[in-house]
C-alpha cells in the first residue's frame, strides 16, 4: 500500500486515499463484509423505529432518485437515501462501534456508501473498498481528537463520521488526491452532534446527516468546490475547536499512552499502517442499547448464568466504570425506549428480571413493566475517573443470602477481545429482519448469503425494499 509522506495531515489523508492500492487483505475485505450484514440487520428493522418513521415523510418531499429507501418502496437521491438508510441504521441503538474513532462508524459508512454505489451504478466491491478506506480516515482523525473529543460531549458519530464518509465516498468515486482533499476539508463543516441528544430522536439523526454530509462533501468536491487545507489543525482547525483550547496540555498528557490509538496528534506518516479494520476491528453489538453498557450487562449475564440465581434474591447490584461510559447512561429514570438504551438502571434491571436483554425490552410497552421498575432501585453505580482501557467495569452483586460475586470486564461480547462468530452474526441478523414489521426477509438473506464482489449493488439493495 503506497504512502504520502506530508506534514499536513489533510493531505497526507488524501493523498492515501486516491493513491492506496485496492490489494486489501482477505480478513480485512471479511471484516467489511460483516460490517455489511451487520448494519443492514440493523438498518430494515430500525425503518420503523421512531426517528425513521418521522423522517421518512420529511425526507421523501425532497424529490426522488437512483438511490434505495430501506423498508420503503420509494428511492431518494443519494444524500437522501444517505441521510435515512443512516437514521434507520442507528435507530435501534444495535449497530456497531469503532474505538479509534469513539464513533458508530459503519451505520454512517455504509449507508453513505451504498447510496452513492447505487447513484454511481457501482458493484458491491466498491463498497467493501470504500468502508477499509472510510474506516482508516475516520479512525485517524478520531484518534488525533481522542479521548477527550468525546469525553467533552461530542459525539463523535456525527463528527467523525461525516468525515470518514467523505473519505470512502471520495475513495468510491476515485476522486484524485487534490480532490480527495477537498471533499474531507468540506465534511468538517458538516460535522456536528452533541451527547446531549442522547435518547432523542435527533441521536440517530446524527448517523444519518453524517453519512448524506460525507455523500454531498465528495460529490460537491468533484464538482470542483474547493476548501481550505488548515481545517484539521491550527488555531481554527478541528483539533483545537472539537477538542478546546487546551488542546496541547491535552496532547501532552497522552505522552505514552495509547487509548485505542488515541495520541491526541494526527499521524501523517503512516497513514494506512497499521490498518485499523484488522488492528482494531469492530465492536458488533450483542445488545440493542448504548455500548457504554455492554461490559456491565455482559459482567451481570455472566454472573446469572454462572451462580445460577434469580431476580428475587438479589439485594444489590453495584456497577464500577469509566465516568466516560457512565455519563453516557443519563437516563435514572427513562420514559421512552430511546431513553431506555440509555439507561443502566433499567437495562441491567431488564436483564436482572429476564436473564438477557433484547429488542423487545425496547418495545414502548415493556420499558414501563411494573416487575423490571421494581428492581432498578437495585442498581447503584460509582463513577471512575479514568481511561476505559485503564478501568474495566466492575460489577458487585450482593444476594439476600449474603453471598458476594463479582466480575470485571474490559471488553464487551463482540469486540475483537471476544468476537462473534460468522454463525452468531447470522443469527443476529435473521433475528433483526423477523422483527421488521411487514418486511419479507427471503431475497435479502439471500443476497447477503451470496456477496459477490462485482455484483451491482443495486441488485442487493433491491431486496431491502418493502
Amino acid at each position: 500500500m503506497s504512502e504520502t509522506h506530508t506534514s499536513n495531515a489533510l493531505n497526507a489523508y488524501a493523498c492515501w486515499v486516491a493513491q492506496t492500492a485496492r490489494d486489501w487483505p482477505q480478513d480485512a475485505l471479511h471484516i467489511a463484509k460483516r460490517s455489511l450484514i451487520d448494519t443492514l440487520a440493523c438498518m430494515v428493522p430500525g425503518a420503523a423505529d421512531s426517528a425513521p418513521s418521522k423522517l421518512w415523510p420529511v425526507v421523501k418531499t425532497w424529490g426522488s432518485g437512483p438511490s434505495t429507501a430501506v423498508a420503503r418502496s420509494e428511492s431518494l437521491s443519494a444524500p437522501g437515501a444517505a441521510l435515512f438508510n443512516g437514521t434507520c441504521a442507528h435507530a435501534l441503538d444495535f449497530d456497531d462501534n469503532f474505538d479509534p474513532a469513539k464513533a458508530h462508524s459503519s451505520a454512517v459508512l455504509i449507508p453513505a456508501l451504498l447510496a452513492l454505489a447505487e447513484a454511481e451504478d457501482a458493484p458491491i466491491g466498491d463498497v467493501f473498498d470504500g468502508y477499509i478506506v472510510g474506516l482508516q480516515i475516520m479512525g485517524r482523525v478520531g484518534q488525533g481528537v481522542n479521548p477527550f473529543h468525546r469525553s467533552r460531549g461530542w459525539h463523535a458519530t456525527g463528527t467523525m463520521g461525516a468525515i470518514g464518509a467523505a473519505a470512502g465516498c471520495a475513495r468510491l468515486l476515485r476522486l484524485d488526491a487534490e480532490k480527495a482533499a477537498h471533499a474531507i476539508s468540506l465534511s468538517t463543516s458538516l460535522a456536528g452532534g452533541f451527547m446531549s441528544q442522547f435518547g432523542s430522536d435527533t441521536k440517530p439523526i446524527h448517523a444519518g446527516l453524517a453519512a448524506s454530509g460525507g455523500v454531498q462533501a465528495a460529490l460537491m468536491a468533484r464538482g470542483g468546490i474547493t476548501a481550505g487545507t488548515g481545517t484539521l489543525e491550527g488555531p481554527t482547525g478541528l483539533r483545537t475547536l472539537m477538542v478546546g483550547p487546551d488542546v496541547e496540555e491535552l496532547a501532552a498528557s497522552m505522552e505514552g499512552k495509547a487509548e485505542h490509538g488515541q495520541t491526541m496528534r494526527f499521524d501523517a506518516d503512516e497513514v494506512g499502517e497499521p490498518l485499523h479494520i484488522l488492528e482494531h476491528g469492530l465492536k458488533i453489538k450483542r445488545f440493542p442499547n448504548c455500548g457504554s453498557l455492554h461490559r456491565a450487562l455482559d459482567g451481570l449475564i455472566a454472573l446469572m448464568q454462572s451462580h445460577d440465581f434469580s431476580a428475587d434474591m438479589v439485594e444489590n447490584v453495584h456497577i464500577a466504570a469509566p465516568a466516560a461510559h457512565l455519563r453516557n447512561l443519563m437516563h435514572e429514570n427513562p420514559q421512552t425506549p430511546a431513553q431506555a438504551k440509555f439507561s443502566l438502571e433499567y437495562s441491567l434491571a431488564a436483564a436482572l428480571y429476564s436473564g438477557d436483554v433484547g429488542l423487545d425490552d425496547y418495545e414502548p410497552e415493556a420499558i414501563h413493566r411494573p416487575q423490571v421498575r421494581a428492581l432498578m432501585p437495585l442498581i447503584t453505580k460509582d463513577y471512575v475517573e479514568k481511561l476505559e482501557s485503564d478501568f474495566p467495569t466492575q460489577v458487585h452483586l450482593t444476594l439476600k443470602d449474603g453471598r458476594n460475586f463479582e466480575s470485571h470486564h474490559a471488553m464487551p461480547v463482540g469486540s475483537k477481545a471476544h468476537p462473534m462468530s460468522d454463525e452468531q452474526l447470522w443469527q443476529k441478523l435473521e433475528t433483526c429482519l423477523a422483527s421488521a414489521r411487514g418486511f419479507t426477509p427471503d431475497s435479502l438473506l439471500e443476497e447477503l448469503a451470496n456477496l459477490d464482489p462485482d455484483k451491482p449493488c443495486r441488485q442487493l439493495m433491491a431486496s431491502t425494499q418493502m
